[in-house]
């Protein structure tokens, strides 16, 4: 499984308060109709379980449970700070 997260991307969650065993978790949102079907990435704190796929980005640990993986694959998420221009880009959803 793969998917990438820029070190500018991951540096927009380093304020967000983890407790020790924490990381943030990449998982899919279901939010009505559009170019995406309706989904999209949301991320949360919590703390990650034996199966899931485990990135470390920028000392952040992003992960993926097992049952969502197939909506991260080949996923990029990228930051160009020179615009203020956030992308999240999901193969097959665009």
């Amino acid at each position: 499984m793969t998917f990438s997260i820029t070190s500018a991307a991951a540096n927009l969650y380093k304020d967000i308060k983890l407790e020790a065993k924490e990381g943030l978790r990449l998982f899919v949102k279901y939010a009505g109709s559009g170019d995406s079907g309706g989904f999209s990435l949301g991320v949360t704190p919590a703390v990650p379980e034996e199966n899931d796929y485990i990135k470390e980005v920028e000392g952040l640990r992003f992960f993926v449970r097992s049952e969502e993986k197939w909506f991260v694959e080949n996923m990029e998420l990228d930051y160009d700070e020179q615009n203020d221009y956030f992308s999240c880009h999901i193969p097959g959803l665009t």
